[in-house]
């Protein structure tokens, strides 16, 4: 709200997007389908939405909190408790979505001719069980105690995600489709690579083949040390994988040397950025642009505009961004 102003949001969604990503020196626009409940989502139902959090329901009976700036998502109500809960979601009915898609086709209409590259957001099959289903804690036990459930939870949340995003691509033009699908923290993965290649990389291959074959790009998004992960990545077929923050013990070198030719790299700047120094953002983007660029790397931030950053400060961060990207 600081920086962009109320007439900001109280602009139209073409606008809002063209605006956000020329704010921010950016080649893309996002445009979250399955996502956080904003102007695009299709996804969840807003119930209510405050200058400071919004309110969502999925349409397997989820509520959530979502805290807008720092970002913070939490499940308040999870419709499934019980094994047997599982049983009693209802069908997830696509037709539904018909009036949503065409609002959704007519913002890609006229974000096409902008010149900037389109992204469809969705959650992956790692993310859409807890948070639309079951819960964090209750997932994370379930991962190390009941693989098989989790699997069928997996079936219940993350396919109908596919069948939209395809129905999404067959009415609007995109460019790629952006999976968030947060793996770890800051010092490992939350599961490991054998529980990652049994349960989620055949879901995260399926879609990537699903994707490629409607002639879309797809990225992958996970926070966190997933630097044993990222060789399952590249073979799972994805063609970029972001954000590589430092503060999750990314190792943006390693992963340059070793999967550079393979697959886009995007990000690198940590997310600390905003409680540096000028000085120290001009090294640490330089840093950052020598060891990932010159080709197969995207310049970008994994936590946008930190809270805590100064609006002087970030001037000279977009700058900066602008004068690196552009060497």
């Amino acid at each position: 709200m600081k920086f962009l102003g109320e007439a900001f949001f109280e602009s139209d969604p073409t606008t809002q997007a063209l605006f956000q990503a020329k704010f921010m020196n950016s080649d893309i626009i996002n445009l979250p389908v399955v996502g956080y409940p904003g102007c695009y989502d299709i996804f969840c139902e807003k119930l209510y939405e405050g200058t400071e959090y919004v309110v969502s329901r999925s349409p397997f009976g989820a509520t959530h909190f979502w805290r807008k700036k720092p970002y913070f998502a939490t499940i308040l109500h999870s419709p499934v408790k019980t094994k047997e809960d599982l049983e009693t979601i209802p069908p997830f009915e696509i037709g539904r979505y018909e009036s949503q898609i065409r609002a959704f086709k007519e913002l890609g209409q006229k974000l096409n001719s902008s010149g900037f590259f389109l992204l469809a957001e969705i959650k992956g099959p790692f993310e859409a069980p807890w948070m639309f289903l079951r819960g964090m804690t209750r997932y994370f036990r379930d991962l190390a105690t009941d693989p098989s459930f989790i699997e069928r939870m997996i079936e219940v949340a993350f396919r109908p995600i596919m069948d939209l995003i395809e129905a999404v691509l067959d009415e609007v033009k995109i460019d790629g489709v952006w999976v968030t699908d947060d793996l770890g923290e800051s010092r490992n993965p939350f599961l490991s690579i054998e529980n990652y290649r049994r349960i989620y990389k055949p879901w995260h291959k399926q879609l990537v083949d699903r994707m490629h074959k409607k002639g879309v790009k797809v990225l992958l998004h996970s926070h966190g040390n997933v630097m044993s992960l990222v060789g399952e990545f590249v073979d799972a077929g994805f063609d970029s994988l972001d954000p590589l923050d430092p503060t999750d013990n990314m190792r943006l070198s390693e992963v340059k040397s070793s999967w550079g030719d393979k697959i886009t790299l995007i990000g690198g700047i940590t997310k600390q950025i905003g409680n540096m120094t000028a000085k120290a953002i001009d090294k640490h983007l330089e840093d950052v642009v020598k060891t990932a660029g010159p080709t197969g790397f995207i310049l970008d931030c994994g936590g946008g505009i930190p809270p805590e950053m100064t609006l002087q400060s970030f001037m000279h961060y977009s700058a900066a961004i602008e004068k690196f990207r552009r060497a």
